[in-house]
């Protein structure tokens, strides 16, 4: 027994019953009070488990042999009859040549088929298994959740132990919900979820879902989501030539393994193995989205001199899946009920985030503005992730993308989040967790970015406007991006060079975006000391991005950077500079299978072309090159 500060007395080891249910016992007297609040009664804290009343004929545990395939129990009702392993499907329809019912499903690469009397049904469940894609599933929900500060204590409260106790445990329950996606796959088909539902059959339920907890309530559920967003049957997904499972299977494939390779130094609890049963719950807009994702992707991820045939073949593919995913859109947008769902901001997102990479500079805008539509109809970006936090992942997208398109915009025309700026900022503070693998950039030094827009913005908007503390603003933010030191904010450790270097990169970066972007709008002096520093940190930037080039880990998460290199290359004529520049963006284009470096390459020629020198000179229209 234990005391704690408080004086109280606690248990010094965990009840029986959190014991068995995996769960962070709170070591109360003489009960725990997780049990009662679960509505259990609770076993004690003595060295021998007590012993319990099980009701006659209940089979609670059972020793496996080795290298065998887990066998499923059955507890069914007296004179049950079990038939022997078949292959078949789920039927439609009762059969009406029969006595009795006959109820088939599959699991994990085994096929059971059981005929049940018309008076006796029979559950038969299996143990969800842990699988490394349920860990990672529940680790990316996890991920969401502690970003919520009110609701992270209970985490940080555990021990390392405790940690992957708990994730373990939560994982299995993930596997369930995989296994779920998997059996409704393989039905494929609203109409057979329907059939089960009208049958209005527990047992049968039961049974498709693996659960014996309301499990004709969860059908039920599914299909009204279903039904809601007017999902349409995806029979033609069973077919493996499908070129939507055929960009599922090429995300996790290529893109997947070569994303987890580079983000070794801070891992992206967003980006997971995509599940190809997942197709089967989202909408058309999704499908045609994942296609022209895997298409782009191919196509710009091709060595130089590829047949050109190959690539203009693959290209008109991806106008066909992109005119079909805005037609798709339109038509979830048009209807009240799916207008501003959590499928379509998520749907709108993804294609988003397909334009930024892939399209023609400003069409992304347009969809930009139109989440920011409905993100104000849900009641805005704090309220939606309140109600909706599974949207964070997508929330985060967006506000990466809106950040840096108003760095690399127009003055005049940029997008706001939330109002005020301040509370803005508070979002972004919060969530930065969830956006820091996206960019590894230092998180204070992201918050001077968007202070740097919004200056911009109030310069452009309102010039008479209080002239001097426009200036003395600008000079705080100089200030503050000058007094970062990198060697303070690099993490220890064996990478402890890669996150100095890191932050040396990005201190450099938004130095020059700050001096270079403010002095476009009259609010830095174009004097001496701006000059000199500028040329410092030039220097200092392009030496760090020719060290990150040869690094693994960092070579992907230079883009913003050298387009801020790009932008000060034109305030002298140093060809060998530009040329640099031009092959590590045509590199990244590769490296990252995206047209976004091909088009800020493109930007930055035209802008050395006209030989004038400027922010405001080089990025005169809608861009970002980020992503």
């Amino acid at each position: 027994m234990k005391r704690t500060e408080n004086g109280e007395k606690k248990a010094t080891r965990q009840c029986w019953e959190c014991l068995k249910r995996r769960l962070v016992c709170d070591h109360n007297l003489p009960h725990c009070k997780k049990c009662i609040k679960a509505g259990k009664e609770c076993p004690g804290y003595d060295e021998q488990k007590p012993l319990q009343w099980v009701e006659p004929g209940r089979v609670t545990s059972r020793r496996r042999k080795k290298d065998t395939t887990p066998k499923v129990y059955t507890i069914g009702p007296k004179g049950a009859r079990f038939a022997a392993p078949t292959i078949a499907s789920l039927p439609a329809e009762k059969s009406s040549k029969s006595d009795s019912s006959v109820l088939t499903t599959q699991d994990v690469g085994l096929t059971f088929k059981w005929e049940l009397p018309q008076h006796s049904r029979q559950y038969i469940l299996e143990e969800p298994r842990v699988t490394a894609e349920a860990v990672e599933l529940y680790k990316s929900q996890l991920a969401t959740l502690l970003v919520h500060e009110e609701k992270a204590a209970w985490w940080h409260s555990m021990t390392a132990e405790e940690q992957t106790e708990h994730i373990t445990m939560m994982a299995a329950e993930a596997a369930a919900g995989v296994g779920v996606g998997q059996q409704i796959m393989r039905i494929g088909s609203q109409k057979a979820i329907r059939a089960v539902v009208e049958r209005g059959h527990a047992w049968e339920a039961a049974m498709l879902l693996q659960s014996d907890k309301d499990p004709l309530e969860k059908l039920k559920r599914l299909l009204w989501i279903m039904e809601m967003n007017q999902l349409p049957s995806y029979e033609h997904l069973s077919n493996e030539t499908s070129e939507v499972v055929q960009a599922v299977n090429y995300f996790n494939v290529r893109i997947y393994p070569d994303v987890k390779e580079t983000d070794s130094l801070v891992p992206n609890p967003a980006v997971i193995h995509f599940p190809v049963w997942a197709l089967h719950i989202l909408p058309p807009a999704m499908h045609h989205t994942l296609v022209c994702l895997g298409l782009n992707h191919y196509i710009h991820s091709l060595p130089e001199g590829s047949n050109r045939a190959l690539v203009v073949g693959n290209r008109s593919k991806v106008y066909k899946y992109r005119g079909l995913a805005i037609r798709a859109l339109s038509e979830n947008v048009a209807r009240e009920t799916t207008c501003s769902s959590d499928l379509t901001i998520s749907s709108i997102l993804m294609f988003m985030a397909m334009e930024v990479q892939n399209s023609s500079a400003g069409d992304w805008r347009l969809h930009a503005h139109g989440m920011k539509r409905l993100i104000d109809m849900r009641g805005g970006f704090s309220s939606l992730l309140r109600s909706a936090p599974h949207l964070t992942s997508a929330m985060v997208i967006f506000t990466v993308i809106v950040t840096f398109s108003n760095t690399l915009g127009l003055a005049a025309d940029q997008i706001s989040i939330t109002e005020p700026i301040e509370q803005h900022i508070e979002e972004v503070e919060k969530y930065y967790s969830l956006i820091f693998p996206y960019l590894l950039c230092p998180p204070t030094l992201f918050i001077e970015i968007i202070r740097i827009n919004r200056l911009r913005w109030e310069v452009t908007n309102a010039p008479f406007d209080n002239p001097y503390q426009h200036t003395l603003d600008a000079h705080d933010i100089l200030a503050r991006v000058e007094a970062f030191e990198p060697g303070d904010w690099a993490q220890p450790g064996e990478n402890h060079e890669d996150w100095q270097l890191i932050g040396s990169i990005y201190q450099s970066a938004i130095a020059l975006y700050c001096t270079m972007s403010l002095q476009a709008v009259g609010t830095l002096p174009d004097s001496l000391e701006m000059v000199t520093m500028r040329t410092i940190h030039a220097e200092r930037l392009f030496e760090d991005l020719k060290t990150s080039a040869r690094s693994r880990h960092l070579r992907k998460f230079s883009l913003f950077p050298l387009c801020v290199l790009g932008v000060e290359a034109g305030f002298h004529d140093q060809p060998s500079t530009r040329t640099w520049i031009e092959r590590r963006l045509d590199d990244h284009s590769r490296l990252l299978g995206t047209s976004s470096p091909l088009k800020a390459r493109a930007v930055l020629r035209r802008y050395w072309q006209r030989k004038k020198a400027g922010w405001d000179e080089c990025f005169d229209g809608l861009y970002v090159c980020i992503l």
